[in-house]
């Protein structure tokens, strides 16, 4: 895991206007005396002592002024580059809870008090140490599950244990917060728990069935109040595990703890996941984008973003599209980071009407200039593997009214998208996959880049078509999975049907191994037929 320290810092347009910002600031501070004692303490240990403290993650501590001063040189950059306390979001898009970002009044007396050779003052004036939970950051849980103990071997690849575990209820309780503690950080990177017990990606009324994450930099999940989860009798979660190895065998005991709400469930909180898993990112490149989109088909009101990209990923928009056209961004992450995976919960939930479509934006840097970049030369698909890339867009949310959503079929999604979608070039097709047929969104101007949107799972996977040629009503135009390139040629009839074929590599030797041939495999693409949908 990177030291803190080597966090990805931000470009230098950006750490000009951070110094801009806070300079007439800066001018104030250092016009007096700054002493850690009175200016610096309390800083610290309202927005980095959760962290910099001993048994935490960070790899210092920040308590006194004895373990701060070595490190006063290095504050002043990190915060200045706004690399620290690990916050993302652009602060001209939403407000949220959880917000970590200091006051350019804060910044400005830090790097103040470093100019001034880091003074003490007066130890009399020190503050108290506020009264940190030592183990539960939430207390004691009501109820605590305590994973399987996992064996990572030295120098070996990432390991991805699925871990499946009883509650043992004795009777339906719902949850109004969650938190997972590892017992050793140093190699887990990430837990994923799923409600359902054979594993599956979905809910019972189709949605994302995510009940809470942890990852380095991911507080424990607290549900705004009289909102939560159900938990069930004789259910079984499914914990998705992801280790990094080091040089020497490590161990890890993950455990997890309940805490219940009382009285009735007033809201039960749903997730929704989109992405893509079908691209691919050439070797070199510093800006690649990947789009996906989410259909809300019926009243809503989201309560938390969650932007998941990995080494290559530099910054991530959710955007919504209203159905009377306006356009809204709801989240702006122009910083990504891989080491620090954060949710984002707005101050106020925010309403989205049915035929709202939620677009996710995200931009990747697989160039020499990324220092995150172990490899510029290699074509980057999707994987489980750090070193591989992933998109998605995580948001959870209710139901506007009532204390659940309507459930939602592949086939209800599909159709609300194309509502939302309606205009003169966008089909409903029948893609031939096989014996099998599945309905989709053809996405096919005449002029641009069109779109192919396949329900995969919990969530729409969006496949760029590329390369569209018209000639009079035929076409063609090229779909590129995870490198594997299929052509396809067709044509749209006087009564808006539509009909084509694909053209597949000639041989097994003309797709790549791993995961892109699987896909294609899977796919086993051979033609479509539909109409028009508006």
């Amino acid at each position: 895991m990177p030291s803190t320290l080597n966090r990805l810092s931000a470009g230098a347009g950006m750490l000009l206007a951070m110094i801009a910002a806070v300079a007439p600031a800066a001018d104030e501070a250092g016009a007096r005396r700054v002493t850690f004692t009175e200016d610096v303490a309390p800083i610290l240990l309202a927005h980095c002592a959760g962290c910099h403290r001993p048994g935490e993650i960070a790899p210092m501590s920040l308590l006194t002024y004895e373990e701060t001063r070595p490190w006063a040189k290095s504050i002043k950059e990190m915060v200045l580059k706004g690399a620290m306390p690990p916050w993302f979001a652009d602060p001209a898009y939403g407000k949220f809870r959880n917000e970590r970002r200091l006051t350019a009044d804060q910044i400005a007396l830090l790097a103040a008090w470093v100019d001034q050779g880091a003074p003490q003052g007066d130890p009399a004036a020190m503050p108290p140490i506020p009264d940190f939970p030592v183990g539960w950051e939430l207390g004691e849980p009501d109820y605590i599950v305590e994973l399987p103990e996992v064996d990572v071997p030295a120098n070996v690849a990432d390991l991805f244990p699925n871990l499946i575990v009883p509650l043992n209820l004795p009777e339906e309780r719902w949850v109004r917060a969650v938190e997972i503690r590892p017992s050793n950080r140093l190699v887990n990177h990430h837990v994923v728990l799923f409600m359902n017990a054979g594993g599956a990606a979905l809910s019972e009324g189709g949605f994302f069935d995510v009940l809470a994450t942890w990852a380095v930099g991911t507080g424990p999940t607290v549900f705004p109040e009289g909102m939560g989860r159900r938990l069930r009798p004789n259910q079984r979660l499914v914990a998705n595990m992801h280790y990094h190895a080091t040089d020497t065998p490590q161990k890890d005991v993950t455990r997890v703890g309940f805490y219940f709400g009382q009285g009735e469930l007033n809201k039960e909180i749903n997730a929704v996941l989109a992405g893509d898993v079908t691209f691919r990112i050439p070797p070199g490149v510093d800006d690649f984008e990947l789009r996906a989109r989410h259909i809300v088909d019926q009243d809503i009101q989201l309560v938390s973003y969650f932007p998941h990209m990995h080494m290559r990923g530099k910054a991530m928009t959710f955007t919504a599209r209203y159905p009377d056209g306006r356009r809204e961004t709801l989240l702006h992450v122009p910083n990504y980071d891989f080491n620090w995976q954060l949710f984002y919960y707005p101050e106020e939930p925010v309403e989205l009407p049915a035929g709202t479509l939620i677009e996710i934006d995200a931009r990747y840097d697989n160039s020499a200039r990324n220092p995150n970049n172990p490899d510029p030369s290699r074509a980057l698909t999707f994987g489980l593997q750090s070193t591989d890339e992933m998109m998605f867009g995580v948001f959870e949310f209710v139901a506007k009214e009532g204390v659940r959503p309507k459930a939602i079929t592949p086939r209800s999604r599909l159709e609300a998208l194309l509502r939302a979608l309606g205009t003169e070039s966008v089909y409903r097709v029948d893609l031939a996959l096989g014996q099998m047929k599945v309905p989709t969104a053809l996405v096919l101007p005449r002029e641009g880049r069109g779109e192919l949107h396949v329900p995969f799972g919990p969530q729409m996977t969006t496949v760029p078509v590329r390369d569209v040629v018209w000639s009079g009503d035929a076409f063609t135009f090229r779909l590129d999975i995870m490198g594997i390139v299929v052509e396809a040629r067709g044509e749209v009839r006087p009564d808006g049907s539509i009909t084509g074929a694909f053209t597949r590599p000639a041989s097994p030797a003309a797709a790549p191994s791993g995961s892109g041939g699987a896909f294609l495999g899977m796919f086993n693409l051979q033609g479509f037929e539909g109409q028009r949908a508006g």
